[in-house]
């Protein structure tokens, strides 16, 4: 971006960022990622059984014996755990040292593993967020928009989307790991698109091999790689779109093989499989929740989205880019639809729009795009173009406050809740109006710090509250 001092300070400042709220815990759906990681890093299997015995009443809904196809089989994509095993075999490693004996009985009691392996799995986690908001940085660069704009708009869409939630307070849930490798995918893509020299294939395939990683962590990002895959036959270019969907299939077709191999059948739906009823409707039905319900919205909880919607549309203008700005609206597009049409919608236990996290680098871009036109529209010295600048500047900066009220309101909200506690006679709806009026209505920022100094943040990380 012109400036590296620029680009490293933002991007250390989004990692303190991060520190704030990291916590330490294999918990919940975690689980089930963190089993996967554990089969193929320590057993160099994904026959899960040693890791169900291992976990054993924590493994409440996580992994289970399928007598139909006489193995143990989870409904949760393995690509988290792939993505993981760097950190797991440092982990192996670094619990010999007599440092990180720590709270054993506490950790082993909540996840099963002792504290090096949450720690070093949290910090990944944590290098995975900022490396791909630098990507996001990269990729704005291919395509010439402002290297200050783009930075802003990475670091913005990190706070005020549910990625920050999932890369501190919830680090071992796939949404972030996913996210890298979809923002890898596009950025490599970016790359890719930008040479103007379709003669090199190789680096449509090192794109392919990214979004085939995504899609092995979040399955609906396959659709990304299809899409993309559309737009380069779009335009004619045989030989980039052969690239992009090999490098692809190289690693996506592990997904109805083991599907297949858990299930029964490489199309299995694994939560109808399990459970034996539908909950993948196929029609998006819940859109309209899906984007505007208070209770887990996305443009409710990220209107940042909404605002980088616009500026995907700015990037549309610029015929060069237009068939990129349509790509990049269609996989939003495509995510969402899937989403919409799952009987879950709100995503159990659940930060805002969490299924919609991978869309991280639609919204970084879309909103580097909005930022670039309004650092120009400020240099045109019109007072109509000017005060346009300033309130896209002050939407962008009060998005991002709004996601810190709430990634603060939000955990705050459920350790008050209890009527016993006395805030409330009956426990709320933690829904976005909720959080808000709990911490900024009450006003309870007294609050703010017997939270966080057992749960989040570095204080808390030797005994981070369950």
């Amino acid at each position: 971006m012109g400036r590296p001092w620029a680009l490293a300070a933002g991007l250390g400042l989004l990692l303190v960022s991060l520190f704030l709220f990291d916590r330490p815990l294999i918990r919940g759906d975690a689980v089930a990622y963190y089993m996967w990681t554990a089969s193929i890093g320590q057993d160099a299997d994904m026959d899960l059984a040693n890791q169900a015995a291992q976990f054993g009443p924590l493994n409440t809904y996580m992994a289970f014996f399928n007598p139909r196809t006489a193995h143990e089989a989870s409904v949760f994509a393995w690509g988290e755990g792939v993505i993981l095993l760097p950190s797991f075999w440092a982990a192996r490693l670094l619990d010999r040292l007599p440092a990180m004996r720590v709270n054993d009985d506490w950790f082993l009691s909540l996840q099963a593993f002792p504290f090096a392996y949450s720690l070093l799995a949290m910090l990944e986690v944590n290098a995975l967020t900022v490396f791909s908001a630098g990507l996001m940085v990269w990729a704005g660069r291919r395509l010439e928009l402002s290297g200050g704009a783009t930075l802003l708009a990475a670091v913005a869409a990190v706070w005020a989307t549910p990625l920050y939630y999932y890369s501190t307070i919830q680090p071992v849930y796939a949404h972030a790991g996913a996210t890298f490798a979809h923002a890898l995918g596009i950025g490599l893509f970016i790359w890719a698109h930008t040479a103007g020299d379709n003669t090199r294939g190789w680096r449509y395939g090192l794109a392919g091999l990214a979004l085939g990683l995504a899609a092995l962590t979040r399955w609906q990002l396959g659709l990304s790689a299809l899409i993309l895959v559309g737009l380069l036959l779009f335009q004619r270019q045989w030989r980039p779109a052969a690239w992009l969907a090999l490098g692809c299939a190289l690693i996506a077709w592990h997904v109805p093989y083991t599907l297949n191999w858990m299930f029964g059948s490489p199309f299995s739906v694994p939560v109808d499989a399990a459970t034996g009823s539908s909950g993948f409707l196929g029609w998006p039905r819940f859109i309209l929740p899906v984007l505007f319900s208070g209770d887990r919205g996305w443009l409710v909880w990220s209107p940042l989205a909404g605002l980088s919607i616009l500026g995907l549309a700015g990037l549309g203008w610029q015929r060069r880019w237009l068939g990129l700005a349509v790509a990049l609206a269609l996989i939003l597009l495509a995510q969402v639809v899937a989403v919409s049409g799952v009987r879950d919608w709100f995503a159990g236990e659940s930060f805002g729009m969490r299924r919609l996290t991978e869309l991280y680098p639609v919204v970084a871009l879309g909103g580097a795009a909005l930022l670039t036109w309004a650092a120009r529209a400020w240099q045109s010295r019109q007072f109509g173009p000017r005060a346009l600048a300033v309130a896209v500047a002050g939407l962008m900066g009060l998005c991002v406050v709004y996601g810190w009220v709430l990634i603060v309101g939000q955990p705050m909200l459920g350790y008050f809740s209890d009527p016993s506690l006395g805030f409330f006679s009956v426990a709320p709806t933690a829904t976005a109006w909720n959080t808000v009026g709990f911490l900024v209505g009450g006003p309870h920022f007294d609050l703010v710090w017997p939270m966080m100094e057992h749960h989040f943040g570095p204080w808390a990380w030797s005994w981070p509250g369950p």
